[in-house]
């Protein structure tokens, strides 16, 4: 755009004298409208050798030619600048509105909408490209995976943070710890001891959990409920039930609820997991635990993207490096270690 700012002015530089340097196009308008006098003089004294037409015509074809030229190039999308739509699975909804806001103060020409849907449509919108990106927690599901091989598209996907499944009991719960080989008993429908067995309804997370449990998600025996606000009440209110969510979900839920005064955190609590039965060590899905992996049932959150989206690309860096920081300090446990720098005096 500078650069055609400086050609607009050199050309009316060689028939004007004294004129200076344009900074914007409004000024290229507003110096036609005030300088018309010396237009018409410029007009006048060209027409006595030339056809007035002819000067008439290659005056706003010059013009016309920059101002496009002004346009595209103000237009023009890179990496740091432009807008695009970011459709994250619904728990994520948070986390990701602060690293598009945070990603928008660093560079102020970019603007980020994110848009929060359940796990079974996130993809839905990026491969009809409704929007640009998307941010999901957990692996791809099979069938999806065999759809992309299929329609041969190219997504790209980076990872960029952990996530956990976590089991919730009632605080009155005797149970000390719980294993992923009692899980697979549990929520097969053939557990003996009178534990009702709870789900967050979400389509990640019951694919998830049946390839670690290494069943299918039909082979899932465990109580749906309509929210997880619902699906914590009802584990406060029996000391026998147990419940998977997300730990984002769990999280962001929680808040809600202390918001509107709803006391139910204090009825519940998260019960560590082993990864076999009889292990001494189990653990809690702690961001230490979660991002050296002692945690049994950890997630990866993915950013996916079409390879060759600039601004897609940009943020997916801004993910990778400095968003870990933000990771860092949420909930979520970072995918690499945040780079920091000492300085000894």
């Amino acid at each position: 755009m500078r650069c055609a700012k400086y050609k607009i002015s050199l050309f009316l530089s060689l028939f004007i004298p004294n004129y200076g340097y344009i900074s914007s196009k409004a000024e290229i308008l507003s110096f036609f409208t005030v300088n018309s006098k010396i237009l018409m003089s410029l007009r006048k004294s060209l027409s006595q050798r030339t056809h007035l037409k002819v000067i008439n015509a290659l005056v706003v074809l010059f013009l016309g030619f920059f101002l496009l030229n002004c346009t595209r190039q103000q237009d023009e999308e890179t990496a740091r600048s432009g807008r695009m739509t970011l459709a994250v699975d619904r728990q994520l909804s948070d986390i990701a509105r602060s690293q598009a806001e945070l990603f928008s103060r660093y560079y102020p020409q970019t603007r980020i909408t994110v848009v929060p849907v359940s796990s079974n449509n996130t993809l839905k919108l990026l491969l009809d490209r409704s929007v640009r990106a998307a941010l999901i927690d957990s692996e791809t599901d099979i069938a999806e995976d065999l759809f992309f091989a299929q329609q041969k598209l190219q997504l790209r996907r980076e990872p960029i943070a952990r996530d956990a499944i976590v089991c919730v009991v009632n605080s009155r719960n005797p149970a000390k710890t719980i294993s992923i080989e009692d899980l697979e008993v549990l929520f097969s429908g053939t557990s003996k001891k009178g534990i009702t067995p709870l789900i967050e309804d979400d389509f990640r997370l019951h694919s998830l959990l049946a390839l670690k449990l290494g069943k299918k998600k039909t082979d899932l025996r465990a109580g749906v409920c309509g929210g997880n606000k619902e699906l914590l009440m009802r584990v406060s209110a029996d000391k026998n039930s147990l419940a998977l969510l997300f730990r984002s979900s769990l999280q962001r839920t929680l808040d809600e609820m202390a918001i509107t005064s709803i006391k139910v955190p204090y009825h519940t609590r998260i019960l560590p997991l082993a990864r076999k039965s009889g292990d001494i060590q189990s653990y809690l899905p702690t961001q230490r635990n979660m991002f050296e992996g002692g945690y049994p049932l950890v997630t990866t959150l993915y950013y996916v993207y079409y390879p060759g989206d600039a601004l897609a690309a940009g943020l997916g860096a801004w993910l990778r490096s400095s968003g870990q920081k933000v990771f860092e300090r949420s909930y979520f446990a970072p995918y690499r270690l945040v780079e920091r720098t000492i300085i000894l005096k």
